[in-house]
This record gives structure tokens, C-alpha cells and sequence, in this order.
């Protein structure tokens, strides 16, 4: 290389050196404004009740923020509840100062997902290292009134729960009103750690009646949740939950007059395009014993218009198959993952994909536990199932014609009585007022049923009429007498139809269970399997909770707590979180927290 290349080289590299330079210099914590810790997290909680009985809540937090000495920070946002148990908490901010006292600017005019965005700091000025806040405000209807439990009950959380900060040092001071303290029922309750978390922490008494809670190093979105339990009626409840007869009764009558107006229409037009979809197929059901691996229960509880035990006859479907098993839970059933290969049809693999995704054989799945996750697996299933109907010609999309038109015609109608009432009007006559209100109800009713009924509604091809015609048999060989099944299956059609040349009557009901829940007709078919079972001297394996004398009762338990499986799990629910049954984060209070 001559040294003329060399200076250029050289001169080439400086040049990407002083482009790199600068971004290379730039701190990743620029990026992100909650990207800071708090020192400490001081707080003052003082629960009483007001003239009406009402509860009230006093709080005080000193919140130090340690922000980075770059120039990231204008301050801080504390995001404020405003909302518990159904009613509002009439949120109201005292002031907000700094550790001398003074004043900081702020603007709280944003809510969100239920909190009032406090947004603290000068857009002028960058805060750097330890910066002390110090938020005073006001709560009332503090206190809810439990489900499982009559008690009331001060179920708060401490810290947000959200929050991307840890924070170095907490502590909290707990004061009750002392024409409150006859009214504890227990000793309080104290939760630390995430969201769900149900280990303890220390609730310490002071000689004033108060107690003191404390934690270091609690990671981000890491709380401290209390529970006090005190006799019901300690507390008026708020007015927002509170039984109303003009919110709470008399809506009901209303609504249901106005349905009886409106379904006319719409329940004709679309009852008629469903029958003459149903309708489309041979109009002959003969009895059929078997069913087709194309046709997953998925799929034929979208045919059959059974939805809603769609997931639980899959199940067992599934498990007759050997590619799970189900075994007893304390509450509901216990699926275990046998062999995932085992899928007759596409719609079975994304079953077992939504149940278990890509997961190894031998996982279990407790129905019974809350899971968020798989409630949305399970309802993206139910989608799936409704897109293959339509792609596999089963389906079809069709407005109802006749709805629409009647719902036109009372359109008609409504403006027609509108205008003849409208000349009474003029001259003040009275009867024409409620002619008036009465014409303008129907219009309204009328415009509502069009609306109702243009949409396209999901109806059965040709193909798919003698598919449910199919079912229909099926249906049929599960309600016919013992000796008439046998007979069927002793038949030359019936022998020429199995692909093995032979019956095997067990593993044949078992593959029709599925399909018998969908019909709700799983307790007679179980007291079917149990003869065969007892007849051969055989036991489901895919059921190890087996039991001849209780089988068609279990089958019977099995259907409505699969089908009511699984439970989403919320953060909200108003049970109590005394004696041992709360946990982090499940209470109210809490909110957000962040930097800006």
C-alpha cells in the first residue's frame, strides 16, 4: 500500500469516527424518561368517616425520585385512582410541594384507564439526582363491602403496581379514626410483592392506635397491599352502589317493552332465512354411527348452533383420541398432554395448540386456575372454527331480506303517525302530545330494527344443510335402544363401512361421547359406555376418575365445567382480601407511576 492510500484510508476512518462519535456518546437512558428509581417512598394513610357515615381517606406521600444527572427528566407523574368498587372516589389534590414546602407546578387534567394522570415538574426545567415531592389528597367511599364476606373493608393498595421504578426504601403509616377502632373485627391483613402475590408482610402497632409498614428494595411493579376488616355497617355506602328503583327495576320493564317493539322484524326475516338454510340440505336424517375425522366437534358445534359446549366436547374428544387426558380437579378437571401428534384434523392440532402451546407431553392444565392467556387462545379458537365453516363451504353469509323490509315498512309508518300528530301539535291539543311521543318511540324502535337487520348473517350452504342433516343421524344412532345400535353395526352396511372389517363397540362410543355432549345427551350415553365397559372388563384410560356407578353423573358434571372453563383472571374483583384470602395489588388504590 503506497502512502498516499494509506492517508486516505486514514482520512476515510476519521470520517466515520466523527459521524459514530456523537451517537455513540448518547446515553441509552435518554430514550426513556421512566428509566429512574425512587430513594424513598413515604407515605401517611388516615381512614375516617364523615357526618354522613361515610368513609374518608387523608393521604401523604413523600416520594424522593432519583433521576440521572443528564438532562432527562422535567419531574415526575403520579397517576391517581378515581374509581373503586363502582363508584367514584371524588379524588381531590391538597397540594403538591417539595421537601422545603414550596409550591410545585403541576397539571392533573388527563385521565386514563380509570386514574388521574398527575403530571408534576416544569417542561422549562430539568430535574437531576434526588428530588423530593411531597402529594397531599383526599379520597372518600374508600371502604367496599365484600362478596364472600359481610364485613367492610379497607382494602388498599399502597404503591403502584405498574410502576417501571424500584424503589430503594418504603414505608407506610396507617391511622385509624379512634371512633373507629371498636368497629376492627380481626387483625389487619399485609401482601408484598407483584401483582397475585400472596406473601405476608408486617403491619406493626403504635401506642397511637396507627400501624407502620415497611420493605427495602422493592423491585419495579412491586407493591404493598393492606386489608382491614371492620363489622358491616360500619360505613354508609357510597350513593353509586347504593339500590336506585329508577336505575335498578324500572329500566327492566322499559327495555323489555321495547324489545317486544323491535324483535318483530328482525326475529321473523332472520328465523326464516335460518330455516330455509336448514332447509337446503336432502330432508332425510338417517341414523349414522360414525363420524367423519373432517368433521371435529369444532366444527360441528358451529353447524349445530352449539357454541357454547363446543370447547368441552373437544376436549373429550380429543382425549378419546389419546392425545390428552382428563383427570379430576378439586373444582374442575385437570387435562394432561399425552402425544400432541395425534390430530385427525386441523382444527384438533389448533385445539391442542391453544390448551398446550408447544408444549412437551406430560404437561398438565388446571382449568380451575385463572388464566388470562388462555381465555384468549380459547376464543381465537372459537374464531378459527367459525373461519374454516366458511372456507370449507359449510357457511355462507346472506342478508335477511324480509327483516329489512318490515323494518322499512314501521319506518314508514313512524314518520306517517309523526306528521298526523304534528297539525295537533300546533294547536296545543293534548292528546296529540302522546300521539306525538308514541309515533316518534315507534320511528325510533323501527330505525333500530333496520339496523339490526342489515347486517349479513352466517346461514347454512347446501353443503352444509346435509352436513347437520348428517348430525342430525348421528344424533339419531346415539337415542336408538341397545339391540337396534347392535343391529346396525351387524349389518352389511355397517360392516362395510368400518375400514378394518370390524366392530369394536368401545372405542366407537367413546368417539361418539363428544358428539352426544353436544346434544346434551352425555348422561345417557354414559350410562351406554359404563355396560360396555363393565361388559368387556375395560376402563376409559383416557378418564383415570373412572367410576361405573357415578360415570354418566361425572359426564354430566364434566360438560358444564368444562364448558364454563377457564376464568379470567381480574384485578378488580370485590372479594375481601381479610383473614388470609388477599393478595398484592388486589385491593383498590395504587395507580401509576412514571417520569416525563
Amino acid at each position: 500500500m503506497t502512502a498516499r492510500s494509506r492517508a486516505r484510508l486514514l482520512a476515510l476512518l476519521g470520517a466515520f469516527a466523527l459521524v459514530l462519535a456523537p451517537l455513540l456518546a448518547v446515553p441509552a437512558a435518554h430514550a426513556d424518561a421512566n428509566d429512574f428509581s425512587y430513594a424513598s417512598w413515604d407515605a401517611r394513610y388516615d381512614l375516617g368517616r364523615d357526618a354522613s357515615g361515610r368513609a374518608t381517606l387523608a393521604v401523604t406521600e413523600t416520594l424522593v425520585a432519583d433521576f440521572p444527572e443528564f438532562d432527562q427528566n422535567h419531574g415526575i407523574i403520579r397517576g391517581l385512582p378515581t374509581w373503586y368498587d363502582g363508584a367514584p372516589l371524588g379524588l381531590h389534590i391538597v397540594s403538591i410541594t417539595d421537601g422545603s414546602g414550596r409550591a410545585l407546578p403541576y397539571d392533573d387534567g388527563d385521565t386514563e384507564n380509570g386514574e388521574r394522570q398527575i403530571r408534576i415538574g416544569d417542561p422549562d426545567t430539568f430535574q437531576h439526582g434526588p428530588t423530593t415531592y411531597v402529594i397531599r389528597y383526599t379520597m372518600r367511599d374508600v371502604v367496599h363491602r365484600p362478596t364472600d364476606r359481610r364485613i367492610d373493608e379497607w382494602y388498599w393498595n399502597l404503591l403502584p403496581l405498574s410502576s417501571q421504578q424500584p424503589i430503594a426504601r418504603f414505608s407506610a403509616t396507617l391511622g385509624i379514626a379512634p371512633e373507629l377502632a371498636s368497629a376492627s373485627i380481626a387483625a389487619p391483613s399485609c401482601y408484598i410483592g407483584a401483582i397475585g402475590s400472596t406473601t405476608p408482610c408486617t403491619l406493626s402497632a403504635g401506642a397511637d392506635g396507627a400501624y407502620s409498614v415497611s420493605a427495602e428494595d422493592l423491585p419495579a411493579a412491586s407493591g404493598v397491599t393492606v386489608a382491614f376488616p371492620m363489622r358491616a355497617g360500619t360505613f354508609a355506602p357510597a350513593p353509586a352502589r347504593q339500590p336506585d328503583p329508577m336505575t335498578d327495576v324500572v329500566p327492566y320493564p322499559v327495555a323489555g317493552a321495547g324489545v317486544l317493539l323491535a324483535i318483530g322484524g328482525p326475529i321473523l326475516g332472520i328465523a326464516l332465512l335460518r330455516r330455509r338454510g336448514r332447509r337446503g340440505g336432502r330432508g332425510i336424517v338417517v341414523a349414522q354411527y360414525d363420524v367423519p375425522a373432517t368433521l371435529p366437534p369444532l366444527l360441528a358445534a358451529e353447524i349445530e348452533g352449539r357454541r357454547s359446549v363446543a370447547n368441552a366436547a373437544e376436549m373429550v374428544h380429543l382425549a378419546v383420541h389419546k392425545a390428552l387426558r382428563i383427570a379430576d380437579g378439586e373444582s374442575k378437571p385437570v387435562l394432561e398432554l399425552r402425544d400432541p401428534t395425534i390430530a385427525p384434523d386441523p382444527l384438533d392440532a389448533a385445539a391442542l395448540e391453544a390448551l398446550f402451546p408447544s408444549q412437551p407431553v406430560g404437561t398438565t392444565l388446571a382449568l380451575a386456575v385463572p388464566d388470562d392467556a388462555l381465555v384468549g387462545r380459547l376464543k381465537a379458537l372459537d374464531a378459527s372454527a367459525r373461519a374454516a365453516a366458511f372456507d370449507r363451504g359449510l357457511l355462507v353469509r346472506r342478508r335477511a331480506v324480509l327483516a329489512i323490509g318490515l323494518s322499512a315498512l314501521g319506518i314508514v309508518a313512524g314518520l306517517t303517525a309523526v306528521a298526523l300528530a304534528v297539525p295537533g301539535l300546533a294547536v296545543g291539543r293534548p292528546a296529540a302530545i302522546a300521539t306525538f311521543v308514541v309515533a316518534i318511540v315507534a320511528t325510533v324502535v323501527a330505525v333500530v330494527s333496520l339496523i339490526v337487520s342489515l347486517p349479513r348473517r352466517a346461514v347454512l350452504t347446501p353443503q352444509g344443510a346435509e352436513t347437520r342433516e348428517y348430525l342430525l343421524g348421528v344424533r339419531e344412532y346415539i337415542r336408538l335402544a341397545e339391540a337396534d345400535r347392535i343391529r346396525m353395526l351387524q349389518s352389511y352396511r355397517g360392516a362395510e363401512r368400518r375400514a378394518d372389517g370390524s366392530v369394536d363397540v368401545v372405542v366407537l362410543y367413546e368417539r361418539l361421547l363428544p358428539y352426544a355432549m353436544l346434544f346434551g345427551l352425555e348422561r345417557e350415553w354414559g350410562e351406554v359406555l359404563t355396560v360396555q365397559y363393565e361388559r368387556d372388563g375395560t376402563v376409559p384410560g383416557w378418564y383415570p376418575g373412572y367410576s361405573g356407578s357415578s360415570f354418566a353423573g361425572s359426564l354430566s358434571g364434566m360438560n358444564s365445567s368444562l364448558s364454563a372453563t377457564p376464568t379470567p383472571s381480574s384485578s378488580s374483583s370485590s372479594s375481601s382480601g381479610s383473614f388470609g384470602g388477599g393478595s398484592s395489588g388486589g385491593g383498590g388504590g395504587g395507580g401509576s407511576s412514571g417520569g416525563w
